[in-house]
């Protein structure tokens, strides 16, 4: 051997070293890399759109809204006081999430009369958000306007953990074929 001899434990060490110093690289990027949240002090960032609305045959509406998060990071706002939709039925619909700029068809809802002359609205970050109100200088939508799905865009999400789920029980079959098919040779 050529150089000098080196121990097992010095060779560990480095190893240890390295992987100590690999976590906090990956720990420092993804501190600086995480989207950043609503902020405490007051200032309002998330203030919620009406894109435009349809009237229905029945007397509804169905509303197209969007939102403008003038920061530029994504804020995440719960549900709760500084995130509600009223009335009740329209709870679940509004995002948590909010991406920077202007989002058009975040969500869309039909809302019966009673509903609209109830007060239904979006308060979001300061903001509310009445659809009859905000109605009268918004733009009726054009029919070609192709409408999103109504709700929060969960859809996609579990549709994808749905495929998720049977691709790893097809994993699992595959490879129990695999080793039960190994038995039988010997």
């Amino acid at each position: 051997m050529d150089g000098l001899p080196r121990s097992s434990t010095a060779r560990r060490l480095r190893a240890r070293a390295g992987h100590a110093a690999l976590v906090a690289v990956i720990g420092l990027v993804g501190l600086v890399a995480l989207p950043g949240t609503a902020s405490a002090t007051g200032t309002h960032t998330v203030e919620p759109v009406l894109n435009c609305y349809r009237e229905n045959p029945d007397g509804s509406w169905t509303v197209v809204v969007g939102y403008v998060n003038s920061s530029r990071t994504t804020v995440d706002i719960p549900r709760g006081p500084r995130n509600q939709a009223f009335t009740s039925t329209f709870a679940s619909l509004p995002p948590t999430s909010f991406r920077p700029g202007t989002v058009n068809g975040a969500f869309t809802a039909v809302v019966g009369l009673a509903d609209l002359y109830a007060g239904a609205r979006w308060v979001l970050d300061g903001y509310t958000l009445d659809y009859r109100a905000a109605a009268s200088s918004s733009q009726v939508c054009p029919s070609s306007t192709e409408l999103p799905a109504q709700g929060n865009g969960s859809g996609p999400a579990i549709g994808l953990a749905a495929a998720g789920v049977v691709g790893a029980v097809c994993v699992l079959r595959i490879r129990a074929r695999g080793t039960a098919g190994g038995r039988d040779d010997a």
